[in-house]
């Protein structure tokens, strides 16, 4: 979910409103957290009032009907790949109601959708958060995982921001540093380390 309205903010803007149904991703801390920083109202429609998403429910429909019933695919590829090309032919079909494409219909009115710049980097705003404990080592554990947090009090807490599926890129604090996977050998001798230098540089002076 997190992706896909990634891509669409950077297709069509932000949103004032975000309008869905009570399924459990639509009502995930990150998805409230990604709203909050996208200044996004989210609204929820009554639990077993489907009237309230009429046009999507129609659309849902639309695909099973047209899409999903004609073959059957083997793999998810095949699918996406098809559903892709029939998009593209249903935006850009007459409707009947609407004596016009779905699109013509789009592009005929002006969108309330705050535009976002294509060089902006959006990505921060999509990154859930949480806070972590600062181990003795000065690291913390994210997913099973221990990452390095220099400059963190040990026995404190950081905050933490990145992408649940992808922890190659994890940045802790205010200013978003790096937090890098722990190398456990120069983890362990990291007072050591410091304790070298710090005699080295007594000697300097």
């Amino acid at each position: 979910l997190i992706l896909e309205l990634m891509t669409a903010v950077r297709r069509h803007g932000i949103p004032h409103r975000l309008y869905t149904d009570n399924g459990s991703a639509y009502i995930s801390r990150h998805l409230k957290i990604v709203c909050a920083n996208l200044s996004m109202q989210q609204s929820h429609t009554p639990p077993g009032r489907p009237q309230g998403r009429s046009k999507v429910e129609r659309f849902f429909r639309n695909v099973r009907q047209q899409f999903l019933a004609k073959k059957r695919y083997k793999t998810f590829d095949e699918i996406n790949t098809a559903f892709i090309a029939y998009l593209n032919d249903y935006h850009h079909k007459i409707h009947s109601t609407l004596e016009c494409s779905p699109m013509q219909k789009r592009l005929g009115v002006e969108s309330v959708c705050q535009q976002v710049p294509e060089v902006a980097d959006i990505e921060s705003l999509f990154r859930t958060k949480r806070r972590c404990r600062v181990y003795k080592d000065g690291t913390i554990r994210l997913k099973k995982q221990a990452f390095e947090v220099p400059g963190c009090l040990p026995g404190g807490r950081v905050t933490i921001h990145y992408m649940p599926w992808d922890l190659s890129r994890i940045y802790y604090g205010d200013d978003l540093k790096p937090a890098k996977p722990v190398d456990l050998t120069a983890n362990a001798y990291r007072y050591d380390n410091a304790n070298f230098n710090k005699e080295k540089n007594d000697d300097n002076q």
